[in-house]
């Protein structure tokens, strides 16, 4: 009776065991989504297709998810680029038009099973094979290039998410999360370093949703935990679009806002060929001229160190020594700067006081609508932090330029002021990390040398052709189908490719947490609002 007892407890624990392998068994396997297959010349080194099994678990295989299959060289890892429904029933004209001649339902069924024989392909297309450490199972060890198809008859697997997370090149525990992997639930948490140290840029047409992702990366800029390391961060904002960043309880005592309207450019750190830079017609007689009318300024001891345009014109008129013609014309040119109202006496503000780690300095160029002012600006702005970076007297930065097709524009006779700096930033600024990000709606209008040199891409929707091309020819990772992919992208949808990624992935961007007050705006608002400013 005993032992009756005892092997019946033991059975019921043997069951309760086999019943929990099964379980753990059934969550650790793989799941299995179809069979490689022969169609249309396919597969080769590039692509292969699968039949795409009928599931009733829920798991629905849609465009942009990754699997795999087992291949001669390895774990081959792919994305489904494309999904083709096929149902033999309806492929031939005359059986169509018997199915639309017959009204009885019942009949339609048991002569047109149709429903038996609809099937899905998906092409994938091949991004590498895997070879995981021996230790673990999801460790990838090293990454290389497939040389041998897949073979037909294999089975296809989903990639689970941490093996997904590690090819991809995610950052879970310090990366800058800015939304989901498209078609599945994992956060697309990009790594700071690899995206900010060789630059990036984000390209998108007018109100596609640029301003909105820039303002999400500065969220988790703002919000990084200080113990990882956090650059200090530049904004050129052209139309104050970031400003109210500055009235968010959270993070307003990291936001810095300075008006252009009073910003001064420090003329006694100009030397006689900078004057030159911004009045281009200033002969080299006339700049050697200028040059010993500074110096005879700089011995006074009351001028020492504190004098603007006026100061400087001054000395010029009572100057009694030189060629009267050469005096003349370079007080023209001085008056024609001295009317800008941006030259003065001292630095104002001082950039290396303002510049702090981990906080937002925002020069807000919204009130000014002169472009050859904006690129003065932008491009004292520019020299002062890149100089001052390679002196080590600010903390490595990130440099965000709006409307960067204004300051550094393609077109040789386009000559923006600004856009020498910003290409040499672009080319050196890695060295010193001088960080630099480019926004634009218009990439054709864009220094190509600047754009490619900004070796991480966050494109949203561009649907101008010539653009398209201008990205494809100033980036080689930027295929035909990538632009056909890129023109198609919905709202919140975003192509990040690059080095801040192993692999070119799409984004659902997330919302940002802290909303601006004219976010929600409308037309049909804004007009009821004049109208009743108007009435009262």
């Amino acid at each position: 009776m005993i032992f009756s007892s005892f092997l019946f407890k033991l059975l019921n624990l043997c069951s309760y065991f086999i019943f929990i392998f099964q379980i753990s068994y059934f969550y650790t396997m793989p799941s299995k989504v179809g069979i490689v297959f022969n169609y249309l010349q396919l597969p080769d080194v590039l692509q292969y297709p699968f039949v795409i099994n009928k599931r009733k678990d829920g798991i629905l295989i849609k465009k942009g998810i990754f699997v795999y299959t087992q291949s001669i060289e390895g774990f081959l890892i792919g994305i489904v680029e494309k999904i083709v429904l096929l149902n033999e029933y309806f492929s031939d004209a005359l059986t169509i038009k018997a199915y639309n001649n017959n009204d009885n339902p019942n009949i339609l069924k048991g002569l047109f099973p149709s429903d038996d024989f609809e099937y899905a392909i998906a092409i994938v297309r091949n991004l590498g094979i895997i070879e995981f450490n021996d230790a673990s199972d999801h460790e990838i060890n090293k990454i290389s290039r497939m040389t041998y198809p897949a073979s037909p008859g294999k089975e296809v697997y989903l990639v689970d998410d941490n093996t997904l997370i590690n090819f991809i090149g995610l950052d879970h525990e310090k990366g800058l999360n800015l939304g989901k992997l498209s078609s599945t639930k994992i956060d697309a948490s990009i790594n700071m370093d690899r995206l900010l140290n060789k630059h990036f840029s984000i390209l998108s047409i007018s109100g596609g949703g640029k301003s909105y992702l820039t303002s999400i990366i500065i969220e988790e800029l703002l919000n990084r935990d200080k113990a990882h390391g956090n650059p200090a961060i530049v904004l050129i904002d052209v139309h104050g679009e970031y400003t109210y960043l500055k009235n968010v309880p959270q993070i307003k005592n990291k936001v810095k806002v300075i008006d252009i309207s009073y910003f001064q450019v420090s003329v006694p750190q100009m030397s006689a060929y900078s004057f030159r830079k911004y009045q281009e017609q200033i002969s080299h007689v006339q700049i050697r001229e200028l040059a010993k009318l500074i110096k005879k300024l700089r011995e006074k001891k009351d001028k020492k160190n504190y004098y603007g345009l006026k100061d400087l014109i001054e000395v010029i008129e009572n100057e009694n020594d030189g060629n009267k013609s050469t005096k003349q014309a370079l007080v023209g040119w001085l008056s024609e700067l001295d009317r800008l109202t941006i030259f003065g006496p001292q630095e104002n503000p001082i950039i290396n006081e303002i510049v702090k780690q981990g906080d937002l300095l925002i020069f807000n160029l919204e009130n000014e609508i002169s472009i050859r002012k904006k690129q003065i600006l932008v491009d004292y702005i520019c020299n002062r932090l890149f100089y001052l970076r390679r002196m080590q007297q600010i903390p490595p930065f990130l440099l965000i330029i709006e409307e960067a097709h204004q300051f550094c524009p393609e077109a040789a006779q386009s000559k923006a002021l600004s856009k020498s700096i910003i290409e040499t930033i672009a080319r050196e600024g890695r060295k010193f990390m001088a960080c630099l990000c480019l926004i634009s709606q218009r990439p054709k209008k864009l220094s190509t040398t600047a754009l490619s040199q900004s070796n991480s891409k966050l494109i949203l929707n561009i649907k101008n052709p010539y653009d398209l091309k201008h990205l494809m020819d100033s980036s080689e990772a930027i295929t035909k189908e990538y632009t056909d992919m890129i023109s198609s992208l919905g709202v919140g949808e975003m192509l990040l490719m690059g080095n801040a990624v192993n692999y070119p992935i799409f984004i659902k961007v997330r919302k940002r947490n802290f909303k601006s007050s004219t976010e929600s705006n409308t037309l049909s608002n804004m007009c009821l609002i004049w109208k009743n400013t108007k009435l009262n």
